[in-house]
């Protein structure tokens, strides 16, 4: 080849490839156009169903109780909710719900509710009995909790803690009235352990027990006696604690107040 014809291929300008830029500005159109797409849906709005008014544990839903908003299509599932009042009206309420709470389908069932409720939505356990109980003694307490029960005796009779437990059980008493003059000391007793919290009404500082009717009746005997109960916050995965266990001033060791608490089951 001739240094004259490489010399004017060199300077003639080869005919631009336009396939690249048409794949840029299609990409750029594509891009654009999911932008808007995803905007649209990200602001588009369905309809939900809340409550209009106060409606009681157990009430049949009507169409009056309910109302209709618009909520973002693109919520958090804790606002799923649902979306026709013709889902709920005919309904019972499974709980106390109250005006503007978005309407849930855990809040209302098919048949009326054949336990009570309570506002946390805890139910009584067929057979037990809920028992209210001062808080006053416990402190911070939820339905997530356990409580153990415990009265004190002033007058220090072992009868009414150590005799009674021995009693129960079948067999001869294990503490003795002492002989000496002197008074019996004064004393606390555990009744029950690990009982459950239905319900805490914070303002009354009352917790909802649940217990047997047995327990029931023991708490209320107690009451009659003028003994004064006092209850302790304890885990509902911690071990259950003897029943009817007696502790006066007297008994206290060294070795028991300093040894460490017995692990779960699960944490050997």
């Amino acid at each position: 080849m001739s240094a004259l014809g490489t010399l004017n291929q060199a300077l003639t300008r080869r005919r631009a490839n336009p396939l690249p830029a048409i794949l840029i500005g299609l990409g750029l159109i594509i891009t654009a156009v999911f932008t808007v797409l995803a905007f649209l849906e990200a602001g588009s709005s369905e309809p939900v169903v809340i409550l209009a008014r106060d409606v009681t544990y157990g009430q049949q839903l009507s169409a009056d109780d309910l109302a209709v908003v618009l909520l973002p299509r693109h919520r958090p599932a804790q606002l799923a909710g649902i979306s026709a009042p013709s889902l709920a009206v005919g309904q019972y309420a499974t709980r106390n719900l109250a005006a503007n709470d978005l309407l849930q389908p855990s809040m209302f069932t098919e048949r009326p509710p054949a336990q009570p409720v309570y506002p946390n939505g805890e139910a009584l356990t067929a057979g037990m009995v809920p028992v209210p109980f001062s808080t006053e003694t416990i402190g911070p307490l939820t339905h997530h909790d356990r409580v153990n029960i415990g009265f004190n005796d002033p007058n220090g009779s072992p009868d009414v803690c150590d005799q009674t437990r021995s009693a129960a059980e079948g067999r001869a008493p294990t503490v003795q009235p002492p002989a000496s003059p002197l008074p019996p000391r004064p004393y606390a007793c555990r009744l029950l352990s690990g009982a459950r919290v239905l319900y805490v009404d914070t303002e009354a500082q009352v917790a909802y027990l649940e217990l047997t009717p047995y327990q029931s009746h023991a708490i209320w005997a107690l009451q009659a006696a003028g003994l004064p109960l006092w209850g302790e916050r304890y885990s509902s995965d911690a071990p259950t604690l003897p029943a009817l266990e007696r502790l006066d001033i007297g008994q206290f060791t060294v070795s028991e107040l300093t040894a460490p608490v017995a692990p779960a089951e699960g944490d050997k």
